[in-house]
Parts: structure tokens; sequence; C-alpha cells
């Protein structure tokens, strides 16, 4: 119960900022603009004609892709800018030192703060990406071939940066956490292109050494994951005839992460938070 407690006192506080304003009516616009982009592309004549469905279907899959790589960052920075403030603030200001001097223990603070931030992600990826394909879906008729899963991977995406974000805070300024947290988002996308390329080119040290970030930071595995459920068969087999020719592409993918990589993925975060949890309980406030 105090970690629900916790929890929704850090919704409360996430609401209250204006932040979510901003990041409200920007989502917004973004949404508008895709529509307006959407319905031109719905309407457009080529050579005296409408431009058939399966064009006008794989277009808009394209952009949906490029749609939801580019939203991946956003969730990454807003993990990053909203997790760690939410555990190193209450640290640098002392109300941390009101709240412990009642009978609450460190790990429920720490886990309440974690539990009310990935929710809160979880809905803003929840309301933002359903109302994008809802936008995809009655501009163009394109529907992506696993909506629900793709959004379930960005939310797993968004709870590693948050776990990273809140153990980094524990013992961090939030400042400093949120950007180590933001950087390791970065690097692990770097490692994911340079394990595509050493596959393509056949290096099997370059495609290791990927693989090791990738283990190390599993924010990018569950950004392929995301982009596997979007992407439609076609694309899919395309990407597989341009890795067999040594051509790397980072918006599609030949097959979904592997149950040990989602296994991998959730064992990581669990540690992560456990070692933050530790680490909180033992600093000196």
């Amino acid at each position: 119960m105090t970690v629900l407690l916790f929890a929704g006192l850090t919704l409360r506080e996430l609401a209250r900022r204006r932040l979510v304003a901003a990041v409200a009516v920007l989502t917004l616009a973004i949404v508008a603009f895709t529509a307006w982009g959407l319905h031109r592309l719905a309407t457009a004549v080529v050579d005296g004609a409408p431009i058939a469905d399966p064009g006008k279907h794989a277009a808009a899959a394209g952009i949906v892709i490029v749609l939801a790589f580019l939203f991946s960052f956003v969730l990454a920075l807003g993990a990053a800018l909203v997790g760690a403030p939410a555990m190193g603030e209450s640290i640098a200001n002392g109300e941390i030192l009101a709240v412990l001097a009642r009978p609450v223990r460190r790990a429920d603070v720490a886990l309440g703060r974690w539990l009310g931030t990935v929710v809160a992600l979880a809905i803003y990826v929840a309301v933002a990406g359903g109302i994008e394909l809802l936008v995809v879906r009655v501009t163009t008729g394109y529907v992506p071939p696993s909506p629900l899963a793709a959004l379930a991977y960005l939310c797993a995406l968004g709870a590693v940066v948050t776990t990273a974000a809140v153990a980094l805070a524990a013992r961090l300024p939030a400042l400093a956490a949120g950007i180590v947290s933001a950087l390791l988002f970065g690097l692990a996308w770097i490692g994911g292109i340079i394990e595509s390329i050493g596959l393509a080119l056949g290096n099997q040290r370059l495609a290791d050494a990927g693989t090791v970030v990738a283990l190390i930071f599993p924010s990018d595995a569950l950004w392929r994951g995301a982009l596997y459920a979007l992407q439609p068969a076609v694309f899919s087999a395309v990407a597989a005839n341009a890795n067999a020719s040594g051509s790397v592409n980072p918006f599609t993918v030949t097959s979904p992460p592997p149950p040990a990589m989602l296994a991998w993925a959730c064992g990581w975060t669990v540690a992560v938070l456990v070692a933050g949890i530790a680490a909180f309980r033992t600093r000196d406030l």
C-alpha cells in the first residue's frame, strides 16, 4: 500500500507540472500534422488517377515506422527527464527527510517513484500511439500487423530507461542521472546499428560488440521488437534481401527479439531497480 501511495503521489506531481501540458500540446500538434500529411497522401493524384491502395498502404507503413522511430527517442528522453527528477529532486530539496521521518521504508519510496513514472509513460504511449494509429487507419485505411504488440514494446523501452534514471538518481543529481540515462539509450541504438553492420558484412567481432552493448542496455532490442510488430511482411522480406547483399537499413528488421533477449530485458530491469534501491538505502541523506 505504501508503494501504491507513492506511485499515486508521483502521478499527481507529474500531472501538475507544466511539462505535461507542453507535451500534450506538442503531441496534438504532431498528430494534426500527421493527419494532414496522410490525408494529402490518401487524396493524391498521380498521372490523372488516385494512388492505388497497395501503394497507399506501403507509403503509410513507411510513415508509421519513421514516426515510431522518432517517438522512441522522444519517449526515451521523456523517461530520463521524468524518472530522474521523480527520485532525485525529492532528495536534493530535502523533502525525502520529512517522508522518512515517518515509518516508511526507503525501498517503498523508490519503488513507488519508479512505478508511478512507468505508469505515466505507459499511459502516454497508449494514448499518443493509439491516436496516431487511429489517424493512420482513418485517413489511409492502413493498420500495422501488430499495433498492440508495438505499443507494448515501446512501453517496455520506456520502463528500461526509467529504471536506469531512477537507479542513477539514487546516487547522482537528477540532471546527471537523466543525461546519463538518455546517453545510454543513444549508445544502445548505436550498438544495434553496429550489430546490424557486422551481420551484414559477416564480421562476427563487430556483431558481437553490438550484442554486448545490447546486453548492457537492452532498449534497442525492445525498439527492434516494436519495429518488427509495425512493419508488413514485405518489408521483412526486403530487409532479409538487403542483409544478404550487405546493406543495412536501421528502419527494417528481419525478426523479432528472441525470447531469451526479452527475458534478459526483464531480468535487467529487476536487477538494476534492486541495485538502485540498495544504493538509496545506503545513501547518507
